[in-house]
């Protein structure tokens, strides 16, 4: 895919975005291109290759209601633990105070392949994609 349909200030925003992990241990923050040792040690633990940072929400970046982002999130945790995934919840905030932060999962022992096919099926811009260090990459789906 050479040509992304996503507008370069969306990618910008999510490039600037906090992705944060509610753990046992308090949260983690995870960004754009940083290596973390935090998730690098969830990933390790769970013997697995990487994980994904996934949302179901607001599809295409157009706003739902509560009610519908919650049924299209809720849907999307049965679809990783079908998967297998160590599922931790979290959330996606930019900076932008006006986008509210949407509900994620951060989904260790899925493979890159099975993230963006859900990120396909959810309809989403992008996922990211976290490797083995604890780094997170930007994957434009669109």
């Amino acid at each position: 895919m050479s040509v992304s349909e996503v507008p370069a200030e969306l990618v910008e925003a999510y490039n600037r975005t906090q992705y944060l992990m509610q753990t046992e241990n308090g949260e983690i923050v995870l960004r754009i291109g940083e290596p973390s040792k935090a998730i690098a040690e969830l990933i390790e633990a769970a013997a697995a290759n990487g994980g994904a940072f996934i949302t179901a929400e607001n599809p295409f970046s157009q706003p739902l209601t509560v009610d519908e982002n919650k049924d299209r999130q809720d849907r999307l945790r049965e679809d990783l633990a079908v998967l297998g995934a160590l599922i931790i919840d979290g959330a996606g905030q930019g900076e932008d105070p006006s986008w509210p932060a949407e509900a994620s999962c951060t989904a260790i022992g899925i493979t890159r392949d099975q993230a963006c096919e859900l990120g396909i099926k959810y309809e989403q811009n992008a996922i990211v994609w976290i490797d083995a260090t604890g780094t997170g990459e930007l994957i434009l789906l669109r």
